[in-house]
């Protein structure tokens, strides 16, 4: 008995393919090879993906392509709202979906986390046609596969629509299905990215707060220049920076911006009125999507401007544990979200450590001032203190003198020195103001020198210091008088309070070459070394009681002289100064 061969069995096999029934076997492997070629394309693009939006694209052009679908959508979940967005859409008329992230077929896919495939939409309760109603577009079939990451965790929802020709088959499924495993692979790296650039994005706003505060010249400016950050940042269409006012018991705007805001600008609100005001008093977040949503809302501000106002995100400025103004963000599309409002709180804390440095800054200065202004009054009585003494005197002797010529004498004393007062007083201003005013006439310096001896012994008069004159040089010189004798007070003066405890001072003068040199010398404890290198500066001094303006003073007058003050200094031993100028004249 012969047994019948498996080659006689595929032959009898063979032979009962049709020509038609091979071409449609033909045209199946060709579409299931087009299809596994289509999953490998739509893998390597996504893995070598650069610019993920535009890929996924074309990667729902080509899924839609594929099944001779109508349309597409690729919805993303947002957890903050709960809702889906459509991230890519495919032949919708509509420019963007958002629903709750458990409303309709997309919605019961992405909670249920289970393919769903409808011959017809409206046959199933759990279908929405409102997205219908707004598009004009009639959905009929569909395969919706939710977008879920090897991991287990559910990014979205990648919805087919509407198959023309025939309904979705399990092989349409399939596909869908492996492009959504893949899409979801990439999109899990697209949200870590994302993620990334958020602090990125934090880290530069907080770079231009820096810059900001460190350019802006006044307080408004800062603010103004943070709050174009902060909107610019959230995608908020108005905002306002509100400031507590202790004293008034309210919120000053201090900047604002959008539609009419510039009329908000220095209005105040009282405390706790409006949503600003609650969260300045209490220092709580308020974030609604409408502002009638909250129990704070004051409409008296939209109604005066005319204006009307949406979503609205506010948030405490605190300094320490003190809340000192509010952040308020207002009229950002489809709301706020808790990226804005970490943002926000971000920037509202770069918004009171600014507002508190510049404050210290401006204490600062003001102290600085306050005692610059103090030390300048106290350089300025010091240096009245000897023409004051001297008016006096003779103002006393005067009351017992008979002798008219003598009377006579000492009222032009007197006047004289009210004149060097009044000389004094000029050349003080001036300093301050840092003005060059000199008046040059020719001085004999036998006459200036008895002069000066005359007041100085009277300066010296009561303390433990001997004063020595040596004049060498008797003849003409052309120097400001009056500003030549001050130098040489302040230099006597310098070693008068550097020597308490007693000591001698010797002054000179002499002329060499075409030059006049003054020479102040002491036998005092020397200056010290921290001050040395800064001893011709405005307010430099080793006493805690003296001003140090008497030797910025000396060098500033020198040089007003076309010449220099210098010193040498032996701890322990002295200091002298020399102070040398043009004499102006020929030698005699």
């Amino acid at each position: 008995m012969t047994e019948k061969t498996p080659k006689g069995s595929s032959a009898s096999a063979a032979s009962s393919l049709t020509p038609s029934r091979l071409e449609e076997f033909e045209r199946l492997i060709d579409r299931q090879a087009e299809r596994f070629r289509a999953l490998i394309e739509v893998g390597t693009g996504l893995s070598l993906a650069r610019d993920v939006d535009s890929l996924l694209q074309a990667v729902m052009a080509r899924l839609t392509s594929l099944l001779g679908a109508e349309a597409a959508t690729l919805y993303m979940h947002d957890p903050e709202n709960k809702q889906l967005w459509s991230r890519v859409m495919r032949g919708a008329s509509l420019k963007d979906i958002r629903l709750a992230d458990d409303d309709g077929i997309a919605g019961h896919v992405f909670t249920s986390r289970d393919t769903l495939m409808l011959a017809d939409a409206y046959d199933d309760p759990r279908f929405n046609p409102e997205i219908d109603r707004q598009s004009g577009f009639k959905t009929r079939s569909i395969i919706a596969t939710p977008l879920r990451h090897v991991s287990g965790k559910v990014l979205g929802v990648l919805q087919v629509l509407d198959r023309r020709a025939g309904l979705f088959t399990p092989d349409d499924r399939s596909l869908v299905e492996g492009i959504a495993l893949q899409v979801a692979a990439v999109l899990d790296n697209v949200l870590l990215v994302d993620e990334l650039n958020r602090r990125v994005n934090d880290l530069d706003a907080l770079y231009e707060v820096e810059r900001a505060s460190a350019e802006a010249a006044e307080q408004t400016d800062l603010l103004g220049r943070i709050l174009d950050i902060t909107l610019e940042r959230t995608g908020a269409q108005a905002g306002s920076v509100l400031l507590v006012e202790e004293e008034r018991d309210a919120l000053l705007f201090r900047s604002t911006r959008g539609e009419k805001s510039e009329a908000l600008v220095s209005v105040r609100i009282k405390a706790g009125q409006g949503i600003a005001g609650r969260v300045a008093e209490t220092g709580d977040i308020i974030r609604v999507d409408r502002a009638e949503d909250s129990p704070f809302y004051d409409k008296t501000i939209a109604r005066k401007l005319g204006t009307t106002t949406g979503a609205v995100l506010c948030v405490p400025i605190s300094s320490g544990k003190t809340t000192i103004g509010a952040l308020e963000l207002l009229n950002k599309k489809h709301g706020f979200t808790d990226k804005d409002e970490r943002l926000a709180e971000l920037l509202a804390a770069q918004i009171a450590r600014a507002l508190q440095t510049r404050q210290s800054k401006e204490e600062i200065d003001r102290k600085a001032r306050l005692v610059t202004i103090g030390q300048m009054l106290s350089g300025v009585l010091h240096d009245l203190r000897t023409p004051l003494t001297v008016v006096g005197g003779y103002a006393e002797m005067m009351a017992g003198e008979e002798n008219p010529e003598l009377r006579a004498e000492m009222s032009r004393t007197i006047m004289a020195q009210l004149e060097h007062i009044s000389t004094m007083q000029q050349e003080t201003l001036a300093f301050v103001r840092g003005e060059k005013a000199v008046f040059i006439r020719k001085v004999f310096m036998h006459v200036f020198m008895k002069e000066l001896g005359e007041q100085l012994t009277q300066e010296f008069a009561g303390t433990n210091v001997e004063l020595k004159m040596l004049v060498g040089y008797t003849g003409a010189a052309r120097f400001d008088e009056s500003k030549i004798r001050r130098v040489l007070f302040n230099l006597a003066r310098n070693a008068i309070d550097a020597m308490p405890n007693g000591g001698r001072f010797m002054l000179s003068v002499d002329r060499e070459g075409e030059e006049l040199v003054f020479r102040a010398k002491d036998n005092g404890p020397g200056i010290p070394a921290e001050i040395a290198d800064r001893l011709f500066e405005s307010f430099v001094t080793s006493k805690k009681s003296g001003t140090g303006l008497g030797l910025a003073i000396v060098r500033k007058i020198a040089r007003e002289h076309g010449g220099t003050a210098t010193f040498k200094t032996q701890i322990g031993k002295g200091t002298s100064f020399e102070v040398r100028f043009p004499a102006g004249t020929s030698a005699d």
